[in-house]
Formats: C-alpha cells, sequence, structure tokens
C-alpha cells in the first residue's frame, strides 16, 4: 500500500511540474528568442517559472539568475566555501553562488558583497562568458569598435566584446549602437549561451557523431564524459570545467577554430586543429594524449598539464607555456617549438625530444629526454643533469644551470656553410656530397635532422675540416627547410639549415588560390593538372580535412575541376586538400583562400545545380530584424521577388524556394540576389548556376 500511495503522489508531483511547461509557450510564440530559449530548455539550463509557466525573455537578468544558467550550462557543481554578507545561507541562489565562487567566473562587488539581487548588463555578459571560453581579449581599446556608442564601453570590456561581435555572438542594435550599460534580458542572455556553446554534448557516456552537430551554430561544447567521432567543426570546442577528470574521446574530428581543454582527462585519435588551449582556473592537472594521425599546431598551456603522444602521432607541434603564476607542464611528445614565457617547471619523459626551446623566464627543466637547442633569455633557468642539452645561447650577463653546472657563454660554433641549398631537379650540381668545415681542433661527435640521428658512414663522413654530407643523404630530404644539428667535441654545438626545392615541380599544378569575393577575377572555378592523374577513373576521392569534396574531372585537359560556388564556402586561409588516387598514391593540393570582399559588403555564395535542384538557406540576422524587399537583376533588371512564392523566412534564416530560383535560371552562372533589412542593411546572396 505505501508503494503504491507514493507512485501517486509521485505522479501527482510529475503532473504538476508539467503544467506550466504546457502553457509556457504562449509568451515565447513570436518573440524572437523562442529558438534560443527552446533550445536551452532542452538542455535544462533556462526553465520556464514554476509558479506561472512563463519564460518571461524580456525580463531583466539578476547576477543570481546568470550564475544558475551558466552553472547549468556547462555541468558545473562543485562547491565552495563563501561567506558574503548578502548570501543567506537559506536564499535559493545560495548554492548557485558557491557554485560560482569555486568555478571563479565571477566576482564579488567589493565589501564581501556578491550582489545576487543585482543586475548584469550587455557588456557584463559578453566577458564572463567570453572568458569561459578563453576568447583573447587582445589590446583593444573601445575606440577601435564599430558601435556608435563605443565611448560607454568600459576598457576591460572591449576586447571580449569585439571577439564576440566578430563572430557574430554578439550583435548591436538597428541605430547602431551596443548599449553595454544596459540590463541583458533572459532572452538576450539565452541567444548568447545558444552561439556561443553552439552544440551541447550534455550526455554522459554517449557517442557523438558528426551527425548531432547543429548547422546554424559553429562551436560545440562538451560537458559530460562522451565520445565525439567523424565530426568537423567550424568554431571552437569547449571541454568544460564541469567535465572535472572523466574521459573525453575524439576520433576523427577536425576543429577549424581553437580546441579549449579545461576538464577532463583527453585522448585524441586523428584529430587535427591549428590551435589548443589547456587552462582549468581551478588549477587541476589536464591531461591531453594525442594518437594516430592526430595533429596540433600550437597549444598555449595556461595551467597545470600533461600532454602525451602515443604511436606514430604528428602529435604536438608547437607549445607555449604562459599563465598565471608558476605553470607545471609534462612532455612525453616531440616538440618542435617550445616556448617559456611564465616561470615554469616542466618535466620530461626519456622518450621527449624539444628541437628547439625559447625560454624567456625562470623555469626548472628536468626529468630525462633531449633538448637540442635552448635559447635562455633570462637568470633562474637549469636543466636537470639527467637531461640532455645539444646546445645553447645565453646572452651577456645571464647565468644558468645546465647538467649540474653553471654555465654562462653560449655553446653555438661558427661552422661553414650555414646553410646548403638542395635542388631534387639537379642532384648533379651537389657532386658527392657537401663538405662542412668546424673550429680547429674539434671534430664532430654526432649530426641530428629532426628526429633522426644521422649514420657516421652512409649520411655523411668525416674529413680533416669537419665532414661531408652525402648527396644522396640531402636528396632523400622532402621539399622545404630543414636543420642539422652538429654536436662538437668540446660540448658546443652548431646548425646548418639545408633547403630544399625542386624546381621540376610545377606550383601552378599543386598550389592554387581562390578568392571568395564574387567580383573578383579570382572568383573561379579551379582547373589543376596533377603528375600520373589522367582520367577521372585514377580519382578515389577529394578530401578537405575529413570531408569529401565534390568535384568534375575534365576529359580533354585532365584536369581536375573545382567549383567556384563551393570554394567559397571555405574560410580565408590556407587549406591542404588531398587527392586518394585509386592506386593507392595520393597528392596534395596546397588552396589559399583569400577574401577581397570590401568591409561594407555583406555576401552569402551557394551552389544550385539544376540537374539535381533543392531549395537554397541563408542565415541572416532575421532574430531582431525583418526582410524588407528581396530583388533580384535578370536581363539587366531588377525584379522584386514574391514573399511566399520565391523565397520565405524564418527566424534566422532566409530560403530562396525552387520556384524563385527556377524564375532566374541560368545555364552556368551567377545571379546576385539583394536582401534589404528592416534597418536599411544589405546583403547580397549569390547564387552560382551549374548544369549537372
Amino acid at each position: 500500500m505505501r508503494k503504491r500511495l507514493l507512485s501517486v503522489v509521485l505522479s501527482v508531483a510529475m503532473l504538476i511540474t508539467m503544467v506550466p511547461a504546457a502553457f509556457a509557450a504562449s509568451d515565447l510564440d513570436g518573440h524572437w528568442s523562442k529558438k534560443f530559449i527552446e533550445y536551452l530548455d532542452r538542455e535544462g539550463v533556462i526553465n520556464p517559472s514554476a509558479t506561472t509557466g512563463k519564460y518571461e525573455p524580456n525580463r531583466d537578468m539578476t547576477r543570481a539568475e546568470f550564475m544558475r544558467y551558466i552553472n547549468r550550462a556547462f555541468h558545473f557543481t562543485e562547491k565552495a566555501e563563501i561567506s558574503y554578507a548578502d548570501v543567506a545561507s537559506n536564499a535559493w541562489y545560495y548554492e548557485t553562488v558557491q557554485i560560482a565562487a569555486k568555478y571563479g567566473y565571477i566576482n564579488g562587488t567589493g565589501n564581501n558583497r556578491m550582489d545576487p539581487q543585482g543586475k548584469v548588463t550587455r557588456e557584463q555578459a559578453a566577458v564572463v562568458i567570453g572568458r569561459l571560453f578563453k576568447a583573447d581579449p587582445g589590446d583593444i581599446s573601445a575606440s577601435e569598435l564599430p558601435f556608435a556608442d563605443k565611448d560607454q564601453i568600459s576598457k576591460w570590456a572591449a576586447g571580449y566584446i569585439k571577439a564576440a561581435a566578430d563572430k557574430g555572438f554578439l550583435a548591436g542594435y538597428s541605430d547602431g549602437t551596443f548599449r553595454p550599460k544596459q540590463v541583458v534580458t533572459r532572452g538576450e542572455v539565452a541567444k548568447i549561451l545558444y552561439y556561443y556553446m553552439g552544440t551541447s554534448l550534455s550526455s554522459a557516456g554517449r557517442a557523438y557523431t558528426g551527425a548531432d552537430l547543429k548547422t546554424d551554430t559553429t562551436n560545440v561544447t562538451i560537458s559530460e564524459n562522451c565520445t565525439l567521432s567523424d565530426a568537423i567543426i567550424e568554431g571552437d570546442l569547449y571541454i568544460t570545467e564541469g567535465v572535472g577528470a572523466d574521459v573525453v574521446t575524439l576520433n576523427n574530428v577536425t576543429v577549424n577554430g581553437s580546441i579549449i581543454i579545461s576538464g577532463g582527462t583527453v585522448t585524441m585519435m586523428n584529430t587535427t586543429c591549428d590551435h589548443m588551449i589547456v587552462s582549468s582556473p581551478m588549477g587541476r592537472l589536464l591531461q591531453v594524449t594525442a594518437t594516430g594521425d592526430t595533429r596540433i599546431g600550437q597549444t598555449d598551456v595556461q595551467t597545470a598539464a600533461a600532454l602525451y603522444e602515443s604511436g606514430q602521432t604528428e602529435g604536438f607541434a608547437d607549445v607555449a607555456v604562459a599563465g598565471d603564476g608558476r605553470v607545471s607542464l609534462t612532455l612525453d611528445a616531440e616538440i618542435t617549438n617550445l616556448e617559456i614565457e611564465n616561470e615554469a617547471t616542466v618535466s620530461t619523459t626519456a622518450s621527449t625530444s624539444v628541437y628547439h626551446m625559447q625560454v624567456r623566464q625562470p623555469a626548472s627543466v628536468t626529468g630525462y629526454g633531449v633538448v637540442y637547442q635552448a635559447d635562455i633569455h633570462t637568470d633562474g633557468v637549469s636543466f636537470a643533469s639527467s637531461l640532455t642539452v645539444s646546445g645553447y645561447t645565453l646572452p651577456d650577463g645571464v647565468t644558468a644551470t645546465i647538467g649540474g653546472q653553471t654555465v654562462n657563454t653560449s655553446n653555438e660554433a661558427d661552422v661553414a656553410p650555414d646553410s646548403i641549398a638542395v635542388d631534387l631537379n639537379d642532384l648533379d650540381a651537389l657532386g658527392t656530397g657537401v663538405n662542412i668545415s668546424v673550429p680547429a681542433d674539434v671534430s664532430v661527435s654526432s649530426v641530428t635532422c629532426g628526429s633522426k640521428t644521422l649514420s657516421a658512414e652512409s649520411d655523411y663522413t668525416a674529413t680533416d675540416a669537419g665532414i661531408r654530407v652525402q648527396a644522396s643523404y640531402l636528396g632523400s630530404l622532402p621539399r622545404g627547410s630543414h636543420t642539422l644539428i652538429l654536436a662538437l667535441s668540446d660540448g658546443s654545438r652548431a646548425n646548418v639549415v639545408v633547403e630544399v626545392e625542386d624546381s621540376s615541380w610545377s606550383s601552378d599544378a599543386q598550389t592554387v588560390s581562390f578568392d571568395r569575393y564574387y567580383k573578383s577575377v579570382g572568383f573561379r572555378d579551379l582547373s589543376i593538372q596533377l603528375d600520373g592523374v589522367n582520367a577521372e577513373s585514377d580519382i578515389e576521392d577529394v578530401v578537405l580535412g575529413l570531408s569529401r569534396m565534390d568535384y568534375d574531372f575534365n576529359d580533354a585537359a585532365r584536369t581536375l575541376e573545382l567549383r567556384r560556388g563551393l570554394l567559397a564556402q571555405l574560410r580565408a586561409g590556407t587549406h591542404t586538400i588531398t587527392v586518394d588516387l585509386a592506386d593507392g598514391d595520393s597528392r596534395t593540393i596546397v588552396l589559399t583562400v583569400e577574401d577581397s570582399t570590401p568591409d561594407h559588403v555583406s555576401t552569402y555564395v551557394a551552389e544550385y545545380d539544376t540537374y539535381a535542384p533543392a531549395e537554397l538557406r541563408f542565415s541572416l540576422p532575421l532574430d531582431s530584424l525583418t526582410v524588407r524587399e528581396v530583388t533580384a537583376v535578370k536581363n539587366g533588371t531588377v525584379q522584386a521577388l514574391t514573399f511566399g512564392t520565391d523565397y520565405m523566412v524564418s527566424a534566422d534564416e532566409l530560403t530562396l524556394t525552387q520556384a524563385g530560383l527556377e524564375r532566374f535560371r541560368k545555364s552556368n552562372g551567377y545571379v546576385e540576389f539583394s536582401v534589404t533589412l528592416s534597418n536599411d542593411s544589405v546583403y547580397t546572396l549569390v547564387v552560382d548556376y551549374i548544369s549537372g
């Protein structure tokens, strides 16, 4: 009986809590924040009032509510002891403030007060959320911002506002103002969180894939232990402090923005990103392992971290240590460049190699492994005797401890030549090799290049004046810049730069450029000739990152064709395209995407395939603005499009219907559609028509 009675009570309770949600939608219908609030409601972040069932999107945000939404969004749960005079232990927000204090993302207002019932301004919200996402405020002054009321923006907020505005997460008003001191509303906070968080991966233990990512936002936020596989993230990936020490696994993931690791034990397999930040505001040790074909270009370590490489991986290329207070870093990896910009303790394993270390603040380097070159710029730097330091430089007046001994002079030696030029298309010019002379009475103990120690029998031989590097070795190096490090018998070392090129390699064939601006001469289809590719059947796939690219093949010219409408979707910058061939080989195309679009012009480009026609959707700032007019130019005449027939409008996008697109069909070439919004801003939708 008791169990049955309890179940009845629970059922009634569930009905009571469900009632507000049933009628809460009434104050969101037609409101610009509806999409944002409904998504955050599903994530358990913003809920309707338990008493009224209303979301109240226009209500001012209090500091306590703001903290509660942040805690929920990022799954912050740990609590700190607090004793704020204005935060009573029986207040509903007591635990909320405890959690905020533990994670340290918001400060008190002075005099031992938190002011939980105080209001949050727009600039305060931008700063708090920006700091959580490790946005780089840079050295930005309010005068550099584009808003009409920029003189009202606080100096401490300017950089974060610019960072958010540049990414489209924050916008000004139709009159050109930002209104930094205006109290932020629940709807506005919902929008900021929606875009900063992007897709929230918040179910513990779940295996996510790229198919789970939203298409109207670029960022991804992970707040629970999970796996993410086969995904391309156009923005940033943020692993929050809420993950704690739990495991997060990334597999076949490309991040075009930054990876921000603030929590978790993270394993990255076949993951690519140019920039990663490792930073726990709570000071916890963060462990990151790179395996498979993972490549991380630049890693900024701001708090205690351990970086491991496992298996055959490019792993962490360049690492910089820069944070508040002394930073502890453990390395089990091969690092190309390690820059110590902050006081640090670096511990290395026996398998660790650092090819070039710049030390600009006092640091202790302990453990094993090898540092091939250390440039030491300050006193207070020591290297353990168990660690091999092949070469080092010291400016006048600076001392360091290396191998248990105090040193105050560099151990670099002069050698000649200090550079070698190699043309893979003319190896005969090298003869049998290149002689390198070293100082008198000194011999060469070893030669390394990258992670390889050269053979004294096959790669180089000793001479009376130094060594002779064999032409066969120099000819085995790939195109690019390489450094030979010579360790000499007196403990000094020397660098010889080897620049390798191939005059037979056609740069036009594999290095190409494209301009995203549709009126530029660089906005064109690319025709690329690839060595050994003579027919479409020679090509298995064309891949950018982890995504297959659409392409055509011109049989007559034997060229790979990449269409401009597709290329215009890429961000400005350098992209690597891999062409996988049917015989198992591959070719690489280095694509430089430029963007000469004038500052006052806003354009979006899309393809319309007349062979398989479909509607086209364009994201526009329609949450706070309306569409006044849509026009197109046909036969030299500006023609208006009809709403409901030629185009449709939703909360955040404009859709060109198939009927409208067919109305302006061109066999090939682009058509400009102009969209005028209620604030007189004009967006140009460039539709590139292609035939099959």
